[in-house]
């Protein structure tokens, strides 16, 4: 009997211990306070990405927008369409009345960017109030 008194106070202990915790999610950490575009960066007709800089110890806010605006084109980058190219090389050879046959089936991966970065422009930016992180909303035309 008092190993199960023993398994309800450590399950008494924990639980509230448990319940407490917070999740974390993979995208930005930003407060109730930031606008729908930071973890929404979807607008009609365009393709839209968020990047993020916290404050730079060295050149400041340009320094600060450089690297969230630098951030945001490598997301927007790495949005693209992956082609397959495939080449079959196949070779006869009939030697003494032999025939021998050879393949040879090489496969090529080509990443090619199907969004322009020429056209890509902010359209939002947003500093975090508690951390001082800036937050861009970049788009380009779909």
């Amino acid at each position: 009997m008092s190993r199960i008194a023993f398994v309800f106070v450590i399950a008494a202990l924990l639980l509230p211990g448990c319940a407490s915790t917070s999740q974390k999610s993979g995208g930005p950490n930003v407060g109730s306070g930031s606008p729908a575009w930071i973890l929404n960066p979807d607008k009609p007709g365009y393709q839209g990405v968020v990047g993020s800089a916290p404050k730079q110890d060295w050149g400041g806010r340009e320094a600060q927008y450089r690297v969230a605006l630098m951030k945001a084109r490598q997301e927007l980058a790495q949005m693209v369409r992956v082609q397959v190219e495939s080449t079959t090389r196949s070779r006869v050879e009939d030697r003494a009345g032999k025939v021998s046959r050879d393949a040879d089936i090489e496969t090529r991966l080509q990443s090619s960017v199907s969004l322009s970065l020429d056209q890509a422009r902010v359209i939002e930016e947003w500093v975090d109030p508690q951390s001082g992180e800036l937050y861009l909303w970049l788009v380009t035309p779909k």
